[in-house]
């Protein structure tokens, strides 16, 4: 024992504290500063992230994008129209910015203090009575967000491309990747996704904005309040009115599309194009898939091209006449019957570590969704496998 303790004398450090003070004093500063540390890390962790502007955020896939975003912290604003469907977006902490793709103010307005832009906003038909009114929405709305991106700042744009911009195949054995091009000009919607990604590609070199094209395959699946082309085919089936034909389709499931879209944002490389599918499946595969699942029969048409061709041409000319929205167009016919949309997804399993949902479950929660959504009657067996998710009813 010290001498000065011996005598009774309590030794001081050089600030005038005794030791037992000094040593508390020095826990209570690292319990401090790790405090100050920790509070740091979940700042980082939990602070609002990047703002991103998604154009047609109230459509099938806007949804499900808006949904991946959220769910990763980062502030969404929702650029939709005034006659937007906004019944998926309620409840969701979103901003909304009002307008339409082809007006270029407000875009400009709905991309200040934007960091991402993620463009879905088209129109997706397969038939319309004008090709214009498929391809200006299209190349207009190309031209207004990179415009609009370059006037606020915005540093990256994700462009929403299509697989009918890689196009199809008439040999079973051939994979299409993210290297071809759609040189066919029969679908007007193939068309316009075809030239206004090729637009989108000079328009980041000339803006000098950092982009990424996604190319998703038909997607089926949730949050689809209008029923696209895609969704149709499952519907019809389930009505009993739908059927198949020979061709190979590339399904993708919407809440895959959403999510790649999230993470495209951080993840995806500059200067990339990426396929985004799941598995190919024959069409007649697909109608027993839908059958098996419902009890519906859905009868195969196993024609060739011609004939298919020939009831597309009558299907349009009693469109015309009646207003009717066919199920099958003259150019749909040509791009899909007897053709292979086949694509290799590897670079995009690889660069976003990602495993894409089977046709099998895409196709349940399909059916299920449209269950819900349009109020079909399955049969009192079965209907229990497809109840909808208390998020939907809520």
């Amino acid at each position: 024992m010290p001498a000065n303790s011996r005598r009774g004398i309590v030794q001081l450090n050089p600030e005038g504290l005794s030791e037992a003070k000094c040593l508390r004093r020095k826990k209570e500063r690292r319990h401090s500063l790790e405090l100050v540390v920790i509070s740091i890390i979940n700042i980082k962790k939990y602070q609002m992230k990047q703002t991103i502007l998604v154009t047609g955020a109230s459509g099938h896939l806007g949804l499900n994008t808006v949904r991946s975003l959220l769910e990763k912290g980062y502030h969404v604003k929702a650029f939709v129209r005034k006659t937007s469907n906004l019944s998926g977006l309620e409840g969701l902490p979103v901003e909304y910015c009002q307008g339409d793709v082809r007006d270029l103010n407000a875009l400009t307005d709905a991309s200040a203090n934007c960091d991402v832009i993620i463009h879905h906003a088209a129109v997706y038909k397969i038939w319309a009575k004008t090709v214009e009114e498929i391809m200006e929405p299209a190349m207009e709305g190309t031209k207004n967000i990179f415009a609009a991106a370059s006037a606020t700042g915005v540093k990256k744009i994700i462009y929403t491309s299509s697989i009918v911009a890689i196009g199809t195949t008439a040999d079973p054995k051939i994979s299409l990747n993210e290297n071809d091009w759609n040189k066919n000009d029969t679908l007007a919607y193939s068309v316009a996704k075809t030239r206004s990604e090729q637009l989108a590609w000079e328009l980041s070199d000339k803006y000098s904005i950092p982009m990424i094209s996604l190319c998703p395959g038909q997607i089926f699946g949730r949050y689809d309040y209008r029923i696209t082309p895609s969704n149709r085919l499952v519907l019809d089936m389930m009505k009993g009115i739908g059927t198949t034909m020979n061709t190979v389709l590339s399904c993708v499931d919407a809440r895959d599309v959403g999510e790649v879209h999230a993470l495209a944002v951080e993840e995806g490389k500059i200067g990339s194009r990426y396929v985004l599918t799941g598995n190919s499946v024959d069409m007649k595969s697909m109608g027993k898939m839908v059958s098996d699942m419902t009890g519906k029969i859905v009868p195969h048409l196993p024609f060739g091209r011609s004939i298919i061709i020939t009831t597309a041409s009558i299907m349009e000319l009693a469109a015309k006449l009646t207003g009717w929205d066919p199920p099958l167009s003259v150019g749909l016919a040509k791009e899909y019957c007897h053709r292979y949309a086949r694509y290799d997804n590897s670079k995009t399993v690889q660069d976003f570590n990602y495993t894409f949902l089977s046709t099998e479950e895409t196709m349940r929660d399909t059916i299920k969704w449209l269950t819900f959504v349009k109020g079909i009657k399955l049969n009192k067996k079965i209907e229990k496998e497809f109840l909808p998710e208390t998020d939907w009813i809520q």
